[in-house]
């Protein structure tokens, strides 16, 4: 199972065309189950997102999609997709309250996007516990 870290900065591949269209720069998680639902991108042209379900595959060199059209705005989609759904960096918070330091990484599934667990200094969570993702922190189900 990959980490988020050594997906970042992968080329987003067209396997149309065998042609480089976007950078991986951050991703979208949800719970219930918790999961990538996309992939932030920087392109150089229109389009920040690539949603899971247009992820052919996510290997150890790029991540492939089928064509330029499967890069997104955030308006062509539904679901919440702006920087704040990206745990990277944020501060894990149990329901009760405890801090359990910053998300430093995420393993998944690279072939359903399916979070295994977060990666925190010293610890690690179990995916399923997952309960939300915001602008301050994230927040994980008590043990």
């Amino acid at each position: 199972m990959p980490l988020f870290s050594q997906v970042k900065g992968h080329g987003v591949v067209g396997l149309d065309t065998a042609e480089t269209l976007a950078t991986v720069t951050g991703l979208i998680v949800a719970p219930s189950p918790a999961r990538i639902t996309a992939l932030r991108v920087k392109t150089k042209g229109p389009g920040t997102l690539v949603t899971w379900n247009h992820v052919h595959a996510c290997g150890p060199d790029a991540v492939t999609i089928r064509s330029a059209e499967d890069v997104q705005t955030e308006d062509d989609t539904s679901i919440p997709a702006d920087k704040l759904h990206d745990p990277l960096g944020r501060r894990v918070l149990t329901e009760a309250g405890e801090d359990l330091g910053p998300a430093d990484d995420i393993e998944f599934d690279a072939s359903t996007g399916h979070v295994q667990r977060l990666v925190l200094a010293g610890q690690d969570v179990d995916g399923e516990r997952l309960l939300g993702t915001g602008g301050y922190a994230v927040v994980v189900a008590s043990p």
